[in-house]
């Protein structure tokens, strides 16, 4: 059977628990009872997404692919002893739904071909680098990408260790048919800006394709539903939008954090989203049979709430295509 090398960038844990300093991906959540074995924290990169096919291996090289570029992040994991390929490969699918990442391709046991995640050469310098080898047959892919209208890229490779020197930090780590899976996550370089605007025709592509889009330009003072003068710029790509189709409906959607009081939240979020449908019928002239409101409050995040980067990711306002 083909036996081949897999170069991964990665810095070794010395015992069989993650490696100091390494997290999961953000949203993504890790196949229960593996550990992280490898991380490169997001700096910013460029790679080429499989979309087909590999025709070459060095440079990679595909029948159908897209170079896309921003903060790229690595995490490379070893399964439970005992979960075989196939297995990890299949709940990965399922978390790909789970996340409603839009599947760009896929790549089963029964498509052979190289799809190792070759590094730049700069990269393979690197003295946090290991070659471990496994066999080309166990290989499998997943490539997909979010809904937002400058979407994050995921790239998911699942093999299974076949054998060669192991250096002695992972003797106890990595063994024969263990199973490995390396995540490629690309992000856009300036998601924080990114969030805050989206100009119409981003909004219509999204809601096209996915059939919502979260904002995060409409803004309100804390514990408060009076819309700030910094929501403008957000509101007249909302009014430019339902202006080009004057058949489009939305629901609007509040959204808030788990801080302070369930309840309260849930009404603060529907007083929110009613107070935005109220500035698009009275300052953008649309009809107000098109537009309705409703709150979720904190009951439907996108992130978790345990750090201020997520909390102000479940702060939002959805345009929901009705």
């Amino acid at each position: 059977m083909k036996v081949t090398g897999l170069l991964f960038l990665v810095a070794l844990a010395a015992i069989a628990a993650d490696m100091p300093g390494s997290k999961d991906p953000p949203l993504m959540k890790r196949y229960a009872g593996s550990e992280i074995i490898g991380y490169r924290a997001p700096k910013f990169d460029e790679f080429v997404m499989p979309l087909g096919k590999p025709t070459s291996q060095d440079p990679p090289a595909y029948v159908k692919s897209q170079k896309v570029e921003g903060l790229l992040s690595r995490y490379t994991y070893v399964a439970p002893d005992g979960r075989t390929p196939a297995e990890v490969y299949r709940n990965y699918q399922l978390e790909f739904q789970r996340m409603n990442l839009v599947t760009m391709y896929e790549k089963g046991v029964d498509m052979p071909g190289w799809f190792g995640p070759t590094l730049g050469r700069a990269e393979a310098e690197d003295d946090l680098k290991q070659i471990l080898t496994y066999n080309e047959a166990q290989e499998r892919v997943l490539t997909g990408k979010s809904k937002d209208a400058q979407p994050v890229w995921y790239y998911v490779f699942i093999t299974a260790y076949k054998d060669g020197i192991i250096p002695d930090r992972l003797q106890n780590v990595v063994k024969k048919d263990r199973t490995l899976i390396h995540i490629v996550v690309v992000a856009p370089e300036k998601l924080e800006h990114n969030m805050e605007f989206v100009n119409a025709a981003d909004m219509a592509a999204a809601l096209k394709e996915s059939g919502k889009i979260a904002l995060y330009g409409i803004n309100f003072d804390t514990d408060k539903d009076t819309l700030r003068a910094d929501s403008k710029p957000t509101l007249d790509e909302i009014g430019k939008l339902l202006a080009s189709d004057p058949q489009a409906r939305l629901h609007v959607v509040g959204h808030t954090d788990n801080q302070g009081i369930p309840d309260y939240n849930l009404d603060l979020s529907r007083r929110r989203a009613a107070a935005v449908v109220r500035a698009l019928t009275s300052q953008y002239g649309i009809v107000s049979t098109r537009l309705d409101s409703f709150g979720c409050g904190l009951y439907s995040p996108v992130a978790p709430n345990t750090d201020d980067a997520g909390r102000a990711k479940n702060r939002r306002v959805e345009l929901v295509k009705w």
